[in-house]
């Protein structure tokens, strides 16, 4: 039985991989670049008095489906691992894309970035010189992790022969 979900939970693993990466890299190249810039360069509070209306009007609909894709993503690449080991087929492939497909989410609340980024993000008065500099310090780079984490699981996902 487990052979007849193989390829479904592989395809929609290794899609959802490259769409997460696609985000998490986009991110960290482009909106997390203005992100930053508003926070550091551009007219002090600018962020904090434009990015909570944005979130709390037409931005929410977009992030709940960038947090429901995130989501899937982790949890199809935990069924594509129980499903490979289920049909006893190409285990280390889905090991490896289970793992590093949950990991982003993992480093993401285990570092404390995400609570420093929903402070600034959420935050409607200007944040202070010292969590300004800090999220400034890990944004992007903890978005290309995250970047690099999630295109490890899709080599490695795309490393099973079809």
């Amino acid at each position: 039985m487990a052979d007849r979900f193989f390829w479904p939970c592989w395809f929609v693993a290794a899609a959802l991989a490259g769409i997460v990466a696609g985000f998490m890299l986009s991110h960290a190249l482009i909106l997390g670049r203005f992100l930053d810039w508003m926070l550091a360069t551009a007219t002090p509070g600018l962020l904090a008095q434009t990015y909570p209306v944005f979130r709390g009007g037409a931005g929410r609909a977009g992030l709940d489906a960038y947090y429901a894709v995130g989501g899937l993503q982790v949890l199809s690449g935990l069924a594509f691992l129980v499903v490979a080991l289920a049909a006893r087929r190409h285990r280390g492939a889905a090991a490896i894309a289970a793992v590093c497909g949950a990991a982003w989410v993992v480093v993401h609340y285990a570092s404390g970035f995400a609570a420093l980024e929903a402070s600034v993000l959420r935050s409607t008065t200007e944040v202070t010189r010292e969590v300004r500099d800090r999220f400034l310090a890990w944004n992007a780079p903890i978005h290309f992790f995250h970047a690099a984490t999630l295109a490890a699981a899709l080599v490695a996902l795309l490393s099973v022969p079809l």
